[in-house]
């Protein structure tokens, strides 16, 4: 029988991320943990979630299966409960059978046939940055009224976030002092799709940093660690907006 328990707050993380590109997903149970991918209709965007069964607080899996759920629903049974509690979840034959406190809940699985898990491309970049989500966070915000779009530049020196339009420009500026940690040769710039990496910010609230690495033109790799104990990490991938 699979039955695994974790804290509700992981759990609404991990439906707020998928939220961002799909509204169907296949939760991959194994022996090591649950893992989760996900792209959104247009593949612009993808997800890849490994939480390890040390991040659950029981994990009794029996055999690796795959559970295709409706985000939605899930983010639905979510609603009742406190980020203190805990979630059991419990499969019974084509249900899932969720208990918060003295609240249980079931949803329907779906069928596996017609959700479908994207292979993650192989994409790597030897420039990359580690910054505070939480500044990232607020130059997204500045530009948020400004353009759809926002250009990252990156150097030795510094990192900045700028997004522009004909009557209004916005630009995140940080000195290598203030970042995490920054490893560039050069310079590189890519633009890309600023909705998304909105959406995605807002999802990862207990992530204290990310890893952002990327090279001219060329698709956005974010590595962060999230979760109640961040033991959870994931993979964000956004394909560049070509500028004309």
């Amino acid at each position: 029988m699979t039955r695994i328990v974790m804290p509700v707050k992981n759990l609404k993380e991990i439906t707020d991320l998928l939220n961002t590109v799909t509204t169907e997903v296949k939760l991959k149970l194994t022996g090591k943990g649950m893992e989760v991918r996900a792209v959104d209709p247009a593949h612009v965007a993808m997800i890849n979630i490994d939480a390890p069964k040390e991040s659950f607080v029981e994990y009794g899996v029996d055999n690796e299966e795959e559970l295709a759920v409706d985000v939605e629903r899930l983010k639905n049974v979510i609603k009742v409960s406190r980020d203190s509690d805990q979630i059991t979840i419990t499969k019974e034959k084509d249900k899932l059978l969720f208990e918060i406190g003295t609240i249980n809940k079931k949803i329907s699985l779906l069928d596996g046939n017609t959700v479908s898990t994207p292979k993650i491309p192989q994409l790597s970049s030897e420039s990359y940055v580690v910054l505070s989500r939480t500044d990232l966070e607020r130059g997204l915000k500045a530009a948020e009224d400004v353009s759809d779009a926002i250009r990252l530049t990156l150097t030795k020196e510094s990192f900045r976030a700028r997004s522009m339009s004909e009557t209004e420009e916005s630009e995140l500026s940080l000195p290598a002092d203030l970042l995490k940690e920054v490893v560039c040769a050069g310079t590189v710039k890519s633009s890309y799709p600023l909705e998304y990496l909105i959406r995605f910010i807002k999802s990862i609230t207990t992530a204290e940093e990310i890893k952002m690495s990327f090279k001219d033109d060329y698709p956005l790799i974010i590595d962060f660690r999230f979760g109640v104990n961040r033991d959870i990490s994931g993979t964000f991938l956004l394909a560049p907006r070509m500028e004309q």
